[in-house]
């Protein structure tokens, strides 16, 4: 879709093909780059597990609506129709219909916000350096403009106390890079989303968790943070399911995924430094990840042992680390950390022994299956020099390794997904 609309922008005619089921949200993303009538050509849906002859009746059914999307090219095009409001609005200020009007004009999540008053917004850009009229984006899928002030709405909205709104500017920042890849992220039916990693000194002055339940409910940093962008990805950049989120389940991290290293339980450097910065800097890493998979090591004793493990649950067949080159992430307990540092495990080592040790059989899968990781995986093939399997990085250092979480043996593996790599910015934080 967005090629197409690229090639008409250029004048030059295009019929942007899709399945049924993804027709409807073709249209509202491509109306949302000001062609609403980009002319698209639907087949029926499903295609992955349709037969070849199937697909060849298919294809010779929409033979006649190519060409003559071909032909007759572009409608009238404009940008889809959306409903403006004034800057300030006098609402009640009941609680209950309160809510009820951000249910519905769609700006929430589905859970309810906080009212963004002009006091709350107020106090929330006092808490940066930065214009509140400054724009920031393209924000995708819909390519919108934000200013810091819309920034500020939504972090309100979330819950965000002033104080964390440099960080949810930082992860903004780190998620709009190229590298991130958000319009694959947010468009895609996989299941991931951002998630937003946290380190440096900030981690305490705002009272994050990196401890136990560290993926989980009950700390306010962590969640509205987390929501904070969500938000503004929502009410900003046009995410919404069902019309430019195609995520066949989606998970709880499309509330909210963020989460805080815990350097003081780590053996090793924290994630920060090993990027570049400096140990008393602040920063945060965002990366595209998934629902993050519990490795539990029930009964192992040594870092071996450990590994067999965290190799084990790399190796299964169906995640997205087979498919995407990102590199895996794996958020080490204490305990395992330790273990593993103990028995002469740094993290270059475990990086180096998963790259070696976690490769799939190319015979466990299927023929059509080993096409496309020839196709999707080609670095693979060309650097790692193994033709028979496919690992789960193309580089050992691809694989990312941080610490957090509290008592217990349980690890998480975290498949990663569209990003080319993680995106580290600093959180600036008025002094």
């Amino acid at each position: 879709m967005a090629d197409g609309v690229k090639l008409e922008a250029h004048g030059i005619p295009t019929a942007t093909i899709c399945s049924t089921a993804f027709a409807g949200a073709a249209r509202v993303q491509a109306a949302g780059r000001g062609f609403a009538e980009l002319p698209i050509v639907e087949i029926p849906h499903p295609m992955h597990t349709a037969s070849k002859s199937l697909v060849e009746g298919r294809a010779a059914d929409a033979a006649k609506a190519i060409a003559k999307a071909l032909l007759e090219g572009a409608a009238a095009r404009g940008a889809l129709g959306e409903e403006f409001l004034e800057d300030r609005l006098e609402i009640d200020a009941d609680p209950v219909a309160l809510q009820e009007f951000f249910f519905a004009h769609g700006w929430t999540d589905g859970l309810p916000v906080m009212p963004p008053t002009a006091e709350s917004v107020a106090a929330m850009l006092a808490a940066c350096d930065r214009d509140p009229q400054e724009t920031v984006g393209p924000i995708p899928p819909r390519t919108r403009i934000a200013t810091i002030e819309k920034l500020a709405i939504n972090a309100v909205m979330a819950g965000c106390k002033p104080a964390y709104f440099p960080v949810v500017l930082a992860a903004l920042d780190a998620v709009l890079d190229e590298n991130i890849r958000l319009y694959g992220i947010q468009t895609a039916t996989n299941t991931g989303s951002a998630l937003i990693i946290v380190n440096g000194p900030i981690v305490k002055q705002l009272g994050m968790n990196a401890a136990g339940n560290v993926f989980g409910q009950g700390n306010r940093a962590n969640a509205t943070i987390g929501r904070a962008l969500q938000l503004i990805l929502r009410n900003v950049g046009g995410d919404l399911p069902g019309e430019t989120d195609m995520a066949t389940h989606g998970h709880s991290g499309k509330y909210t995924f963020c989460i805080a290293e815990n350097e003081d339980e780590s053996p090793w450097d924290p994630l920060h430094v090993e990027r570049g910065f400096k140990r008393d800097d602040s920063t945060v890493t965002v990366i595209g990840g998934s629902s993050p998979q519990n490795v539990f090591t029930y009964g192992c004793e040594t870092g071996a042992e450990i590994m067999d493990h965290l190799v084990g649950a790399l190796t299964g067949l169906g995640h997205n680390n087979i498919i995407f080159p990102t590199g895996p992430l794996f958020v080490l307990c204490p305990e395992h950390a330790h273990t593993l540092a103990r028995d002469g495990f740094d993290k270059q080592k475990i990086k180096q022994e998963m790259f070696e040790r976690a490769r799939i059989p190319l015979t466990r899968f299927g023929k059509r299956s080993v096409i496309g990781l020839h196709h999707r995986r080609s670095r693979w093939f060309e650097i790692a020099g193994d033709p028979d399997h496919i690992g789960v990085a193309d580089r050992a250092n691809d694989i990312n390794i941080v610490v957090a979480g509290g008592a217990g043996i349980h690890s998480q593996f975290v498949p990663t997904s569209f990003s080319y790599s993680p995106v580290t910015r600093l959180v600036r934080v008025l002094r």
